[in-house]
């Protein structure tokens, strides 16, 4: 039997998500302070307080549902994301009791905004699960069935899975992109540096990134997740089960799509946007090969037969010409 191991480098790169998202939430906040109460505004080291206050609990519980994981002796990716996501409304909830947010949120959208952390806390467990590894819950007897677990090895036909964790994971990354590019794009723009540092209001600078973030994200999540549904179920098709390949099946479906999309994106030209798209879809295809992983193809269902003469294989003579019986 096997358990997820203790591993801190696991624990940082699960918390990424966490902190892109308490970060994402906390310049929204900022935002609808400084155009409510701009005179209330906190200064920048209680912001980074409550940041890093939230982060750390968020790191905290989730150790302990991976803990609490370990002792019960579960390893699923499903079971690790499930618990990100209860530990992540954990603290949520914390934060909002012990008043450990810049601005609580407004009535109405208490539980609309903990969808975010929630999301990102189930994202954050798989990611633990998945970069942890396992090893052998404990030393079996020797002579055992248990103690030939470890020994066990599989030599049959295997495919990618269809990993609902890895489609959020790369349906992300249009969004992310996107709001890379864009600020870069922005970057050299005149008055934008000068305007990114506070010369204008740092809070509402702070607030773009978020802002954007947020926009791409609605726009863009369910259009990738088909995207990445297309380009798994195509690579399967064709027996595809290389990192590569399936970033090669992306940058082809993400040209058919840029073909399609240049009417109606009149914004960038046809090249720009091709180049985009192909970039854009061959990390989409790598990154949902690098976390879904294989399992085993699924045996054929039984075939259900009255009559034994009926059981003949498809390449038999007997499929392609008739027997003759010769009457008086």
């Amino acid at each position: 039997m096997y358990v997820v191991k203790n591993s801190a480098r696991a624990l940082m790169v699960a918390l990424l998500p966490l902190a892109a998202i308490h970060a994402v939430l906390t310049a929204m906040a900022l935002l609808g302070a400084q155009a409510t109460a701009p005179a209330d505004l906190p200064p920048p080291d209680r912001v980074l307080v409550f940041y890093v206050v939230q982060l750390a609990v968020d790191a905290a519980l989730l150790f302990s549902g991976h803990r609490m994981l370990r002792r019960l002796r579960v390893f699923s990716r499903f079971a690790y994301a499930a618990m990100g996501g209860v530990m992540s409304a954990a603290g949520y909830a914390i934060a909002i009791r012990n008043n450990l947010q810049v601005t609580s949120p407004g009535d109405g959208i208490l539980l609309t905004v903990g969808l975010l952390p929630t999301i990102a806390g189930m994202i954050s467990g798989f990611l633990y699960g998945q970069f942890a590894g396992l090893e052998v819950a404990e030393r079996f007897p020797k002579h055992t069935y248990e103690g030939l677990v470890t020994s066990l090895a599989f030599d049959g036909p295997t495919r990618v899975r269809t990993s609902v964790a890895g489609i959020v994971i790369a349906a992300l990354m249009p969004a992310a992109l996107t709001t890379v590019l864009s600020v870069s794009f922005a970057s050299i723009l005149p008055g934008f540096a000068h305007y990114m540092s506070g010369g204008t209001n740092p809070v509402i600078a702070a607030a773009m990134v978020a802002q954007l973030f947020l926009t791409f994200l609605v726009a863009s999540i369910v259009p990738a997740t088909i995207f990445v549904l297309c380009l798994h179920h195509l690579a399967r098709a064709l027996g595809r089960q290389r990192a590569w390949e399936y970033a090669g099946i992306g940058a082809a479906v993400a040209v058919i799509c840029a073909i399609l999309l240049a009417p109606v994106v009149p914004l960038l030209s046809g090249f720009t946007l091709l180049v985009l798209m192909i970039g854009c879809g061959a990390i989409m295809g790598a990154l949902y090969r690098s976390f879904a992983g294989l399992e085993p193809v699924p045996l054929p269902e039984a075939v259900i037969a009255t009559d034994p003469n009926a059981l003949v294989g498809a390449e038999d003579p007997a499929r392609r010409q008739h027997r003759v019986i010769l009457g008086n």
